[in-house]
C-alpha cells in the first residue's frame, strides 16, 4: 500500500513550497513618520465620495476590485499602501468599489476586468483609467496625468 502512495510525499512538499515562496522585495517603503499617513485612505461609499468630490471640486479615484482578484490584492499591498502613492492620492477623493458586490455600478463604469482604477471628474465623466496591476511608479504617473487632465479640462470650461 505504501508503494502506491510514494509519489504523494514529493508532490506534497512541492505544493507546500510553492505556497510558502514569496518574492524578495527589492525596495522598502519607509515607515511613516509622525503626522504622515502611509498609503491611500479609501472610502467604501461611492455616492458619498461623489458628493464630496463635487463639494471639494476634486476628481474621483475609483478602485474597482474583486475579493478573489490576486492582482487587486497585490495592488493593495504593493502600490496603494506606499507613502508616495498616499501623498499623490490627496489630489483625489478615493473610493474602493467591490465590483462583484455592486454589479450595477461596475457596469455603469464599464469595468470588465480587475483591477481597474478609474479617474472621474465630479460629474462622473471619465478622465482616464488603468486596467491592470501596475507598479507604483506607473500608478504615480497615471495619477499625475489624471490630475493634469482634470485641471486642463477645468480651465477649458471656465
Amino acid at each position: 500500500m505504501l508503494r502506491g502512495l510514494r509519489w504523494l510525499v514529493p508532490i506534497s512538499v512541492a505544493l507546500l513550497s510553492l505556497g510558502c515562496a514569496r518574492p524578495v522585495a527589492t525596495e522598502q517603503t519607509p515607515a511613516p513618520t509622525d503626522g504622515q499617513a502611509a498609503g491611500i485612505t479609501w472610502s467604501d461609499d461611492y455616492q458619498a465620495s461623489l458628493a464630496q468630490a463635487k463639494e471639494e471640486n476634486k476628481p474621483l479615484m475609483v478602485d474597482v476590485f474583486a475579493t478573489w482578484c490576486t492582482g487587486c490584492q497585490q495592488m493593495d499591498e504593493d502600490v496603494f499602501s506606499r507613502a508616495e502613492v498616499g501623498e499623490a492620492s490627496r489630489e483625489f477623493v478615493c473610493v474602493k468599489v467591490n465590483g462583484e458586490k455592486y454589479p450595477d455600478l461596475r457596469d455603469k463604469l464599464e469595468v470588465s476586468n480587475y483591477p481597474t482604477v478609474l479617474f472621474l471628474d465630479p460629474d462622473e465623466r471619465e478622465i482616464s483609467r488603468s486596467e491592470a496591476k501596475v507598479p507604483h511608479r506607473i500608478m504615480l504617473r497615471v495619477m499625475e496625468a489624471a490630475v493634469e487632465k482634470a485641471r486642463s479640462s477645468e480651465s477649458d470650461s471656465d
